[in-house]
């Protein structure tokens, strides 16, 4: 995570950065700060231009509003939207914006910094994190548990992040739709890999994740920033062969790879310790992956006790601990490693 994680205590103090440039079509910074009794939620500030900076960078996380390199403010179709939707009183925010919002964030949870600090407290939420563990897990989700240096931080940004929750009502969504919208982002978990920044991850052993519970049915999840760390530090490069030869990513300018956990996430809950971290994830290349999922167990055998030697000295070092068999009888079957 780059910078803070969220800069103003409720969502709707955005709205008059956001309403007077959908107004306006085109502005800037220091307009708006100059017209501070319009743009800030109390009209009476002391630091304008820092207040208004802080209330324009959480709505360019929202894409409400973007900020060019030559500094002009312009409203994004999103934000367009949601200008049209707003209710009478410009200081809250109306059903038809909580819906187009929280519809939005909840479409892509890696879409932006901003976007994922709301979609990671979330899910955290939805695994029945509460309290100071739910903190605790946050910082770490986040990559923030160096830079958070006291309980107050973080119970502050964590309370930040639940207001947003609420005004969104994304408590209120339903579990049987979160499935479905959950299995869809699956199909772009690869995309995400290679489209986010790594996020810093403590050493040693971590404890494990709650599932999140979809009824009856529970999901463990996996962080695309995590993965991204075990394809930057295999260099970008298939760990079965170096010499499988992709396309160059758009998005990382390297060659294209692909995440894979050696140990199975849906095999978390046999572990003690955490399983989504780099030393359990493979950097290969498309085939080698597709290989894994859905060739003859025979075939992929071979694969993966190279796998199992690549990775079992590193896993000890997280207290991952796992024989080859044990290893081999979770890719036999019909269940698909994920």
């Amino acid at each position: 995570m780059k910078g803070k994680v969220f800069t103003v205590s409720k969502l709707h103090y955005i709205n008059g950065v956001v309403y007077f440039t959908a107004e306006k079509g085109t502005t800037d910074l220091q307009t708006l700060a100059s017209n501070y009794h319009e743009t800030t939620r109390s009209g009476k500030v002391k630091h304008p231009v820092e207040r208004v900076r802080m209330l324009l960078r959480f709505a360019k996380g929202l894409c409400l509003l973007t900020r060019s390199k030559d500094k002009k403010v312009k409203i994004t179709e999103l934000g367009k939207e949601y200008f049209s939707a707003r209710s009478e009183s410009k200081w809250s925010i109306s059903e038809k914006q909580r819906e187009l919002l929280g519809n939005f964030i909840l479409s892509d949870y890696y879409r932006t910094e901003t976007i994922y600090s709301i979609t990671t407290l979330f899910r955290l939420i939805k695994s029945g994190y509460k309290d100071r563990e739910l903190a605790n897990q946050y910082a770490i989700d986040i990559g923030k548990n160096k830079a958070w240096k006291s309980d107050v931080t973080y119970k502050g940004f964590t309370q930040y992040g639940l207001n947003y929750i609420n005004e969104l009502g994304l408590h209120d969504i339903d579990e049987s739709d979160l499935l479905f919208k959950e299995l869809s982002r699956d199909i772009k978990y690869q995309e995400n890999v290679n489209r986010v920044d790594p996020i810093t991850i403590p050493d040693g052993k971590l404890p494990r994740s709650k599932p999140r519970k979809y009824g009856k049915s529970e999901r463990y999840q996996s962080n695309p920033r995590r993965s991204k760390n075990a394809l930057i530090a295999a260099e970008f490069k298939c760990e079965f062969d170096v010499e499988h030869i992709t396309f160059i990513s758009n998005s990382t300018k390297q060659q294209y790879m692909e995440a894979h956990h050696l140990i199975p996430m849906r095999e978390q809950g046999a572990f003690q310790y955490d399983i989504d971290v780099p030393e359990n994830i493979l950097c290969i290349c498309p085939n080698c992956h597709r290989k894994i999922h859905l060739a003859e167990y025979s075939s992929k055998e071979k694969l993966l006790k190279r796998a199992y030697n690549l990775r079992r000295h590193q896993l000890d070092k997280r207290e991952i601990v796992i024989g080859v068999e044990a290893l081999m009888n979770m890719y036999k079957g019909n269940k698909k490693a994920v």
